[in-house]
């Protein structure tokens, strides 16, 4: 009897063991179709054409993202255009330049206020499109866009190296 109820829990170990590992697997690969979506390459960083930086290091572009940074080396201000937080592009920005979730950067931003900074002013807007609109008409506009959408924006922005990279070349970031 001993025997048989070893061999019952043995057994079900077994099992629970077996069914952990698909429960496993199928998180991972959730996990990682969620990811996948941040294609490497896909983001390109746009400032107004009047704009004097040509690079920014990835830690230069983090503190302008979320609010460190408020003012161009040319003393205009910084003014941050981005996608609604819903969308991929706005996602992807946060996860490869920020490092945080959604919600976790909403908290550090409103934030600022408890750490005696101005409250830091996102333009929001619909498209990659507008995007690209506002950052013409902002003489410190700086959005993170699709690469794809930069054909229709023209010679109208500014692409910026990131970590002394064009755009496309190996070890672009973003």
């Amino acid at each position: 009897m001993k025997a048989d109820l070893a061999r019952s829990r043995g057994e079900i170990l077994a099992d629970m063991t077996k069914h952990g590992l698909h429960i496993t697997m199928l998180l991972l690969m959730f996990c990682s179709c969620a990811h996948a979506q941040c294609v490497p390459g896909g983001l390109a960083v746009i400032v107004n054409k009047a704009n004097p930086v040509e690079s920014l290091s990835m830690a230069q572009l983090r503190k302008i993202i979320l609010g460190d940074v408020r003012a161009w080396p040319n003393s205009k201000n910084v003014a941050l255009i981005a996608r609604d937080p819903s969308s991929k592009d706005f996602q992807c920005m946060l996860s490869g330049i920020v490092r945080l979730s959604v919600a976790e950067y909403h908290r550090y931003i409103i934030s600022a206020e408890f750490r005696g900074d101005d409250p830091m002013v996102i333009q929001t807007v619909d498209s990659d499109g507008s995007a690209g609109k506002y950052v013409t008409g902002s003489a410190g506009g700086l959005a993170v866009v699709e690469v794809n959408s930069l054909p229709a924006m023209g010679a109208s922005v500014k692409v910026i190296h990131i970590e002394g990279k064009a755009l496309g070349q190996p070890g672009y970031p973003l």
